[in-house]
């Protein structure tokens, strides 16, 4: 989904608005640092939708996703998303701040929907002046499961182009692991319903540990979402994990806020990377992929 995955589609709290249509000219996004576990450089942001309706407070991708995919919009709301948020980070490539943006796709982009994906992407990194190394796509399991062969061949031209491609929410889906391995996949990301229980549920230990080890054989990096408490922080990097993002780190910030925001990290980086991290628990990983962009921590 092209929005914010980490909240359900539906109407929620939109009441008498319900039959309106979405205007995409008040999407707007918002971005999510992600951190590197063991240096606790920032390395990259998420691009998440926000709905700015006039006169009221930002609506989150739960109250308004619906509205999106009923009305057929979602293609249209991918390339905006995809356009306002190569803009912000080319901007702040040229200020000199090397964050890597991650961008959602949806099941659309592989549907038949977003026929010119590729295209628009070429041209959202040319105006922007953004290198293609420096945009990374998201997709979800559910998404893959949809139109696998249109998946493959969407994600390969993205991939060609220098992009990284990561799937999200991993572990909650049921895609074939051989089909997997045969999509341009560089990064795998741990849902946050496993990370939740991972300092004191086994089971999510025993799954979070088999994602590293999978993720690692096939020359993959790692991301957990929703990473909430120190403990958590410190359980994942002891199992090998390289990156995070969550309120721990961070809340989403506007574009214009994201500068500020790196600038007071330092401090908090700092106590969190040079935490002591509770005793490896899994074989030492393999080496993982390099990071492509960094951010002064």
């Amino acid at each position: 989904m092209a929005l914010d995955h980490n909240h359900d589609a539906g109407t929620g709290t939109l009441g008498p608005d319900v039959a309106r249509s979405v205007d995409l000219n008040e999407i707007t996004a918002y971005f999510q640092p992600k951190v590197d576990l063991r240096s606790a450089r920032i390395v990259g942001v998420e691009a998440l939708a926000r709905w700015a309706r006039p006169d009221l407070e930002l609506t989150a991708p739960k109250d308004f996703l619906g509205l999106v995919e009923t009305g057929g919009q979602m293609p249209a709301l991918t390339e905006r998303m995809i356009e306002i948020s190569t803009r912000a980070a080319g901007d702040w490539w040229r200020s000199g701040l090397g964050l890597q943006l991650s961008v959602n796709l949806p099941a659309s982009a592989f549907s038949g929907a977003d026929q010119d994906l590729h295209t628009f992407v070429i041209d959202a990194l040319a105006a922007s002046a953004l290198p293609a190394e420096a945009l990374q796509f998201e997709v979800t399991e559910e998404a893959l499961l949809q139109e696998p062969e249109r998946a493959a061949e969407v994600l390969g031209q993205l991939s060609r182009l220098g992009s990284t491609i990561s799937v999200d929410d991993f572990g909650t889906g049921h895609f074939s692991l051989r089909r997997l391995m045969r999509l341009p996949i560089d990064e795998l990301k741990i849902d946050r319903s496993v990370v939740l229980g991972i300092t004191d549920d086994e089971e999510d230990r025993a799954i979070a540990r088999s994602i590293i080890h999978l993720a690692h054989q096939m020359g993959l990096q790692v991301l957990a979402e929703g990473v909430e408490t120190k403990e958590q922080w410190q359980r994942l990097r002891s199992m090998g994990c390289e990156r995070a993002q969550g309120f721990l780190i961070s809340k989403p910030h506007a574009a214009r806020d994201i500068p500020a925001w790196l600038a007071t990290w330092s401090h908090r980086g700092r106590e969190l990377g040079s935490s002591k991290p509770a005793q490896r628990d899994t074989k030492p990983a393999s080496k993982s992929p390099p990071v492509r962009a960094e951010a002064p921590a």
